[in-house]
């Protein structure tokens, strides 16, 4: 892909053009297809710079037109709007994860939709709020993530200032209930993986197990190589992963880890080695192809979930593997420091999230001396003199 240079800027989701006008003002503008903003490709880029060059030129000339070039941008002297603002923060968003950037682009092109040729100094608190109130069936969390897309851009404008007051002062996040573990019990997990040796591939059984018996995120076991398996120790090093499709060499928290494994996660190990460990690098494959698993959808849409379903097991995604593993460490004894270690949490963020199960293993025996207590002969209480 081509890089930056005189009047283009290449940005993670567009290309801006800078150039100076007929005063001297440095103006910038982002490359549009069709009203839509232009992606980063290599003909955008080329074509980018041929633009850039040919402004200078008419600039130069006196023959420039803002109207021909930058339609959107208005004439001279138009207030920005918001949606140009929205379009001017999402262009600054890079190192982000193509996930995160796909959430972005869908909340800037929901504003967009809504209020994006509002200029951006006359926009209203009820404004906003109107927006919202076209979608009153949306979760707390998702009404949230939108929100803060538009207060980030907001929040540039006031930074650079382009206005002086936030519209969006006063506005409350919406409360929302934060999601429990709901991890499977132990004769679940085993029926699940006796059902999918049944019915599909070794391969599939391994992967599955291998979660189970490890707590890996999604991305750290699409990712994993033979090379990370310490077989002498026991053990392996979590440094990497696989994101929508696309190899990282990082982890989620961008810290690597050394995993124990456990006899059951060192046995799966031993079980898939005839499968791929000749193969490549890749500890878990696609059976039907041999190639490295791009995501969870196929794993999680083609195995898992006809799984439950012959098994009548409640629907849970496929990340509660990861709970699973948490809550049997704790149910086993193991202390919540080395527990938090083995999956890559702080400690505080793994108490906050499975103090349920730390105090959990205590409850029957609290419950059963509020009983007895409750179950004895009353005994006369003594008169105070």
């Amino acid at each position: 892909m081509g890089r930056s240079g005189p009047g283009v800027e290449v940005r993670a989701t567009s290309i801006r053009i800078a150039f100076k006008d007929a005063v001297g003002q440095t103006q910038r503008h982002t490359l549009r297809d069709n009203g839509q903003v232009a992606k980063p490709t290599q003909a955008n880029i080329k074509r980018a710079h041929r633009l850039a060059a040919e402004i200078r030129e008419r600039v130069r000339l006196g023959t420039f037109s803002m109207a021909e070039y930058f339609p959107e941008a208005g004439v001279a002297g138009a207030p920005l709007t918001v949606g140009a603002q929205l379009d001017l923060w999402l262009g600054l968003q890079s190192a982000l994860e193509p996930s995160t950037l796909r959430g972005y682009e869908i909340a800037v092109r929901w504003w967009q939709a809504r209020m994006g040729n509002e200029p951006l100094r006359a926009v209203k608190h009820s404004t906003i709020l109107a927006a919202l109130a076209t979608q009153p069936m949306w979760t707390g969390k998702t009404r949230n993530n939108v929100v803060s897309v538009l207060r980030q851009a907001i929040q540039l404008a006031l930074r650079d200032q382009i206005i002086t007051n936030n519209p969006l002062d006063g506005l409350e996040a919406a409360p929302h209930q934060k999601r429990l573990p709901d991890p499977f019990t132990l004769e679940e997990v085993e029926l699940i993986l006796t059902d999918m040796r049944k019915h599909y591939p070794a391969q599939i059984g391994n992967y599955f197990e291998f979660k189970f018996f490890t707590g890996l995120r999604t991305s750290e076991s699409l990712g994993l190589r033979w090379g990370a398996i310490d077989w002498r120790h026991g053990s392996m090093v979590i440094s990497e992963g696989v994101v929508q499709g696309k190899h990282k060499d990082r982890t989620k928290t961008n810290v690597a880890r050394t995993v124990q494994l456990n006899s059951r996660a060192i046995a799966t190990l031993q079980a898939q080695k005839p499968h791929t460990f000749l193969a490549g690098d890749w500890v878990f494959t696609d059976p039907r192809s041999g190639e490295r698993w791009q995501s969870d959808r196929a794993p999680r849409e083609v195995y898992w979930q006809h799984t439950l379903k012959r098994l009548g097991i409640r629907y849970r995604s496929p990340y509660e593997t990861r709970h699973t593993y948490a809550t049997a460490m704790l149910m086993g004894g193991n202390r919540p420091a080395w527990a938090a270690r083995q999956l890559g949490h702080s400690v505080v963020m793994f108490l906050s999230v499975y103090a349920k199960w730390i105090d959990g293993s205590h409850d029957d025996a609290e419950m059963g001396r509020l009983e007895s207590f409750l179950s004895s002969p009353a005994t006369p209480q003594k008169t105070a003199k």
